[in-house]
């Protein structure tokens, strides 16, 4: 139902109105009935002891993860050396540490912070070094260090069979045609090179090995130190001399003292200084003066052996043949008595210099004045003879030695030198000068 008011109404007195309020009906506003709530929940409160057995845990939690990064950031790591060759040896500061694996890897465990010297070595590579840094770490450090070969071939060439040693130890000798000789697995870097040959001067030098095949050529020269004894022959008169020449060798360069028989048996030898050359083929030159200050020159070409000398002299007016032949001993001409037959020392200034003497083809008996008897072979007698420039004595002697024994390669020898010795005499002139001879 609905609920009223009333308003009164009142009437002015002025009027004699009623102003009696008047009731009127206004609509008022009711509440719904209530609605039924649902169920609360019941609320359990955690206690005290609880919580702090949950502060306890989570404290404890963030404390191990605390304690376990400081020993992961602060751990010593693992360096991992990386290189392309098996058996490696890895330094670490100057210590070994080891050998690397099947897979060319070594690992070093626990390696302190900080910086430090990695080397690796091996007999087949050259030395690898690099400096690296470590931190703090769990995680292993890779440090790659690539190897380089260090062994490679290393081809000589020079004259045939010629002995060859490398730092001092022989490696082989040359080929007998080509000269040349392969040395393989020879490590880069500085190696003494060394050749001997019979009858050249010995070679020596150091060489750098490049870090690839290499190949060198190393020219050896004739020894011809040492005493030589021989004959001129002017080609027009045929007059002959004969003459001891003392030679000292440095390299190429030739220098010493050309001698001659004195004019009288008391006095000593003619004493001339000479100098020259050794030329390319095994060809000579010398050069001298005689009394007169006119110069002398003197080629010749020196045997396969290298104990023989042939050739040919001139000046400004004449020209002639010359022959010698090595000397293993000072020899003396037959004319001087035993007392004036060792001539004057060389000048100083002509002193030659350090001498490289390699050993001898084969012994040769010393120089005597005649063919004596009681010589200990016919070898001795035939070289004594052609040492008196008795040639046609000295080639019988030798047909005789082959004809008991063909195989004799000292009389082969001998017996080619005699030809060529004749040869060189009875060839012609090249040049005859229209004026007259004059005396040597």
């Amino acid at each position: 139902m609905a609920n009223y008011r009333t308003e009164q109404r009142r009437e002015s007195p002025a009027d004699g109105r009623d102003v009696t309020p008047l009731m009127k009906a206004y609509p008022t506003k009711t509440s719904a009935p209530p609605r039924p709530q649902p169920p609360q929940p019941k609320v359990t409160l955690i206690s005290r002891r609880a919580v702090n057995q949950w502060l306890y845990g989570l404290g404890l939690v963030v404390a191990v993860l605390a304690i376990g990064a400081l020993v992961l950031f602060f751990s010593k790591p693992t360096v991992v050396i990386i290189t392309n060759a098996m058996g490696a040896t890895v330094y670490l500061d100057g210590e070994p540490r080891g050998a690397t694996n099947q897979l060319s890897r070594l690992s070093l465990p626990g390696v302190a912070p900080g910086k430090h010297v990695v080397r690796l070595t091996h007999p087949e590579y050259l030395d690898v070094e690099q400096e690296i840094e470590v931190q703090y770490g769990f995680l292993p450090i890779k440090v790659n260090l690539p190897l380089r070969p260090a062994l490679f071939t290393l081809t000589i060439q020079t004259e045939p069979l010629t002995t060859v040693r490398l730092d001092g130890v022989q490696v082989g000798e040359t080929d007998p045609q080509t000269g040349s000789l392969a040395i393989p697995q020879v490590r880069v870097g500085s190696h003494q090179i060394s050749l001997q040959r019979s009858g050249y001067l010995p070679f020596a030098t150091i060489l750098e090995m490049p870090e690839s095949n290499h190949q060198l050529a190393f020219p050896l020269h004739l020894d011809l130190n040492g005493y030589w004894k021989g004959m001129v022959q002017e080609q027009v008169t045929g007059k002959s001399s004969d003459f001891i020449l003392s030679l000292g060798q440095t390299g190429m360069t030739l220098s010493g003292l050309w001698e001659e028989p004195p004019p009288s048996p008391t006095k000593p030898p003619r004493a001339f200084p000479v100098t020259g050359r050794l030329l390319e083929n095994q060809r000579l030159t010398l050069e001298r003066k005689d009394e007169t200050g006119r110069t002398l020159t003197f080629e010749a070409q020196v045997s396969v052996t290298g104990r023989d000398l042939i050739g040919t002299w001139r000046d400004d007016k004449r020209t002639g043949n010359w022959t010698g032949s090595r000397s293993e001993t000072k020899p003396s001409f037959s004319t001087l008595p035993l007392s004036t037959a060792t001539p004057p020392p060389l000048p100083g200034s002509l002193e030659p210099g350090p001498r490289l003497v390699t050993p001898p083809d084969l012994p040769v008996p010393p120089v005597t004045t005649g063919p004596d008897p009681g010589l200990a072979s016919p070898l001795a007698r035939a070289q004594a003879l052609y040492e008196q420039r008795r040639y046609t004595e000295a080639l019988a002697q030798c047909d005789a030695i082959l004809k008991q024994d063909p195989k004799h390669s000292g009389a082969r020898d001998l017996k080619r030198r005699i030809q060529k010795s004749i040869e060189i005499l009875k060839s012609p002139p090249s040049e005859v000068s229209p004026t007259a001879p004059e005396p040597l």
